[in-house]
């Protein structure tokens, strides 16, 4: 599909395509070429803007990493926008969606494989306020605005607090629920994509925004440094953000499996300590069972009550014993309460109630403290 825009003199105005070459003559204004798809004709249409052969033929290709290019007086740049599906309201499986962006002398060519949110929000902020794109580089950055403006709520918003809920989860919850390590998997792989594609990204418009800067001084295009420079920062921050969000889901993921090992180790030891109390009375039940001829307790009639007793003793003795360290009822004489101290400024840290060890420098930091009751 392609439409043909003329912007200019506070209006947007659909162009057909036929009469592309008479528009590009007309005072005031430009033109914005939006292609979706890969139809082969839309190259004849782009070598008639004057757009390089290369160019041409690679808008129309997919393109696995974002990249940026100068030309005789023209800008071809290749982001990624993401697609957020919406499940029951909230934001589901991610994906990428290919943006090219041609930036010549009184023209701008976009191109997608399919509709974009983007597109259509850039559009209709046209339609209302047409001094967003006075220039083909003023269109640009409203595009490339609109498409940082949805890695933003994603990344800031909804990725923080899944892996907050994931947090909190694991720490109230006894047992955690598998849909954790679901979520948390679901999350790593759409933070990673988004990896593969930010830092890239980033780099691109930031090469965009230098060789700006060069065209703007040979003469042939204006001066679009500052706009692509603004995105350029804008993107940089997304792409930190999304390595940050990676190490918070690995370390989350780390929580997981610490807290199922744990949850193990807890069964092992309860199975243990059972056949530490049973292993004494299985031996008792081992001599008396072995088939001797001459055994003289056993023809006492106080021998049967005397090997219960015997075996109860033994139970009392062991959970004593295993009271006493700590391993069954708490956490034993051996335990350290820990206390709050208030330090500095109001921060906080916990200290067990021996008291704090500070050294060197820590002690100016660490005085004056408090209990807190």
């Amino acid at each position: 599909m392609l439409t043909v825009r003329r912007i200019g003199n506070d209006r947007v105005d659909v162009v057909p395509a036929a009469t592309l070459d008479a528009a590009r003559t007309e005072a005031g204004g430009f033109l914005w070429v939006d292609l979706v798809g890969s139809d082969p004709s839309h190259t004849e249409l782009l070598c008639r803007l004057g757009v390089n052969d290369w160019v041409a033929e690679d808008i129309l290709q997919p393109s696995t990493h974002p990249k940026a290019e100068s030309h005789d007086d023209h800008l071809f740049v290749v982001v990624h926008a993401i697609d957020l599906q919406l499940v029951d309201g909230q934001f589901g499986q991610l994906d990428t969606c290919e943006l090219d962006i041609v930036i010549g002398p009184g023209w701008l060519v976009t191109h997608a494989a399919g509709e974009l949110e983007i597109i259509a929000g850039t559009r209709q902020a046209l339609e209302r306020d047409p001094h967003l794109g006075t220039t083909p580089g003023m269109l640009a950055h409203t595009l490339l605005d609109q498409l940082v403006d949805v890695y933003e709520p994603y990344i800031d918003d909804f990725v923080p607090r899944a892996i907050d809920e994931v947090e909190a989860s694991l720490f109230t919850e006894r047992q955690p629920d598998p849909a954790v390590r679901i979520e948390i998997y679901l999350r790593r792989r759409d933070v990673q994509r988004l990896v593969r594609v930010a830092g890239p990204q980033a780099h691109a418009v930031q090469r965009l925004t230098a060789m700006a800067g060069e065209l703007a001084a040979a003469g042939r295009l204006p001066d679009y440094r500052a706009l692509f420079a603004d995105i350029a920062d804008r993107l940089a921050y997304v792409a930190n953000q999304t390595r940050s969000l990676t190490d918070q889901l690995d370390t989350a993921f780390d929580h997981y499996e610490a807290v199922v090992a744990h949850n193990q180790n807890d069964i092992a030891k309860v199975l243990t300590m059972v056949a530490a109390v049973l292993l004494p009375i299985t031996v008792v039940a081992g001599i008396y069972g072995m088939n001797f001829v001459y055994m003289p307790e056993l023809d006492e009639r106080w021998a049967y009550p005397a090997v219960m007793v015997l075996n109860v003793v033994i139970v009392v003795v062991n959970l004593i014993l295993f009271r006493l360290k700590g391993w069954i009822g708490g956490r034993g004489r051996t335990a350290r309460v820990a206390r709050t101290l208030q330090v500095g400024a109001g921060r906080v840290v916990r200290a067990p109630a021996m008291g704090v060890r500070v050294a060197g420098r820590s002690a100016a930091r660490l005085a004056p403290w408090r209990l807190l009751r």
